[in-house]
Parts: C-alpha cells; sequence; structure tokens
C-alpha cells in the first residue's frame, strides 16, 4: 500500500476514530504509536504470512513503517 492509497481509504472514516494495529500475538489490539519513515527490501515474490515478508535494509526503498510501539 502506497501514503496516497492509505489516505485515500482513511477518507472513508470519520477523522476522529482512534487506530489500532495487531499486537504482539495477534490475537488482541492495541493503539499505534510508531510512524516512521524506514528503508524496506521488498520480497513481494513470496507468499504473505503473518511473520511479514519484507526486511528493514539500508539499501531498501523508502517506505512508511506503522506499528503499536
Amino acid at each position: 500500500m502506497t501514503v496516497s492509497e492509505l489516505i485515500a481509504r482513511r477518507h472513508a472514516f470519520d477523522g476522529r476514530l482512534r487506530v489500532v494495529t495487531p499486537g504482539f500475538d495477534e490475537s488482541d489490539l492495541e493503539d499505534v504509536d510508531t510512524v516512521q519513515a524506514i528503508r524496506v527490501a521488498f520480497d513481494d515474490a513470496r507468499a504473505k504470512f503473518h511473520g511479514g515478508r519484507h526486511k528493514k535494509s539500508p539499501a531498501g526503498v523508502p517506505a512508511v513503517k506503522i506499528d503499536w510501539q
């Protein structure tokens, strides 16, 4: 998802709603705390799974990290 896609989807929601993400074990939810610019090496060829498929990398492309911690 790009930042533009995220912003477009955001317009469907009331701006006063809280933003949450799955917690550590993904069984509950937690408030978003981190919105951070990072660099990521994307591995789109791998199948999606709960552990993630992309890696933070100094050689990666610019991306935005959103997390609960």
